[in-house]
C-alpha cells in the first residue's frame, strides 16, 4: 500500500510542484535562477536555533576550496562530515543547505562542513570533483579532523560517490561512511524512471536535469565512472546509505546504485519513501518524513565512526 504522508509533507509536495518545478523548467538564465534559489530557501527552510556559521578555506598543496562549518551548538565533536550539495551541478548554495548540514552534524556528533565547490557551466567537469578531492585531502591532513564521512544529495550524491572512486584511485584512506540522498549516478540518462516518473516527480523537470548534465559534462564522455559512478569499481568502499523516493525520476539511479555497490561487496543500506519530493530531507524541521530521514542518516554516520 502507498505510504500515508503527513499533512506537512503533502504541503511541501504541493509547494514543489506549483512553485519549484515550474521555476526549474522555465527560468533559464542562471543569473536569475541562482538568487531565486536563495529566496526559496529563505521561504521554505527553517533555520535551526543557535546556528553558527564559520567560513574557512580548505587548502592542499596549491589548491583550495571555500567551505563553511555549520553548527548548532558548541558541543564537542568527533570526526568531520563533508557535505556536497545538489542542484544539477549548476545551482545550490550555503543558504539553501546550512540547516540540513547543521542538523546532520549535530545529530551525528560531527563537525559538519559545507563544501562550496565550483559549478557548471562556468566550471564543468572535473572542477567540482577536483574541489571535493581537495577538501577531502585537506581534511585528511588535519590531525584534528578525526574520521571523515561524506554526504551529498542529487548531483552532490554523484560527487560523493565519484569522490570515493577518486580516493580509491589515489590510494588514500577511505572515509568512514557515505550517505547519498537521491543521487544521480548515471549521466548517460538511460534509466527507465527518468521517463516513467516524470509526472509523479514533484520537483525535477527532466529538461532541467538534462541541461545540468550537458553543462557539467561539457563534451566529456558519460561512460567515465568519475561522472557516472554506477559504472565504477567500488570494491573496498566504506559503508553506504542511500535514501531515495520511489516516485522520483532518480528512483532507478538510487535503486541500481545500491545493487551495484552490493555486488561489489560493499555494506549498503537502502531507505525509501513513496510520494515525497526529490531530496525531501531539505524539509528537516518542516515535515516528519524529512526529520526522520535526517535522523536515520545521522544515526548511520554515527554508528560507523570508529
Amino acid at each position: 500500500m502507498p505510504q500515508s504522508l503527513s499533512r506537512q509533507q503533502k504541503f511541501w509536495n504541493l509547494y514543489a510542484r506549483l512553485m519549484q518545478k515550474p521555476g526549474l523548467a522555465y527560468v533559464r538564465p542562471l543569473w536569475l535562477a541562482r538568487p531565486l534559489v536563495t529566496l526559496d530557501a529563505i521561504v521554505a527552510h527553517r533555520t535551526p536555533r543557535g546556528l553558527r556559521l564559520t567560513d574557512t578555506r580548505l587548502t592542499h598543496d596549491d589548491r583550495s576550496v571555500p567551505t563553511t562549518r555549520c553548527a548548532m551548538s558548541d558541543a564537542q565533536t568527533r570526526g568531520t562530515l563533508l557535505y556536497l550539495h545538489g542542484g544539477a551541478f549548476m545551482i545550490g548554495n550555503l543558504r539553501q543547505y546550512r540547516h540540513l548540514v547543521a542538523h546532520l552534524g549535530h545529530k551525528s556528533g560531527q563537525r559538519a562542513v559545507f563544501v562550496d565547490y565550483r559549478m557548471a557551466p562556468e566550471d564543468p567537469y572535473p572542477a567540482a570533483l577536483d574541489d571535493a578531492f581537495t577538501a577531502y585531502q585537506a581534511t585528511l591532513a588535519d590531525p584534528d579532523s578525526g574520521p571523515i564521512t561524506l554526504v551529498g544529495d542529487s548531483a552532490g550524491g554523484n560527487l560523493v560517490l565519484a569522490l570515493v572512486l577518486r580516493i580509491k584511485a589515489a590510494g588514500l584512506p577511505m572515509p568512514a561512511a557515505v550517505v547519498a540522498f537521491s543521487p544521480i549516478v548515471d549521466l548517460r540518462l538511460i534509466n527507465p524512471s527518468l521517463t516513467a516518473n516524470a509526472k509523479s516527480d514533484h520537483l525535477v523537470p527532466m529538461s532541467w536535469g538534462r541541461r545540468g548534465v550537458v553543462a557539467y559534462l561539457n563534451g566529456h564522455s558519460a561512460d567515465d565512472p568519475f561522472v557516472s559512478p554506477l559504472l565504477g569499481d567500488f570494491t573496498g568502499a566504506p559503508p553506504v546509505l542511500i535514501q531515495y523516493d520511489t516516485t522520483e525520476v532518480l528512483y532507478d539511479d538510487g535503486r541500481m546504485m545500491a545493487q551495484h555497490l552490493r555486488d561489489a561487496g560493499v555494506d549498503v543500506t537502502e531507505q525509501t519513501q513513496t510520494g515525497c519530493t526529490h531530496v525531501w530531507q531539505l524539509n528537516v524541521g518542516r515535515s516528519p518524513e524529512a526529520t526522520q530521514s535526517v535522523k536515520a542518516a545521522a544515526a548511520f554516520l554515527k554508528d560507523h565512526l570508529p
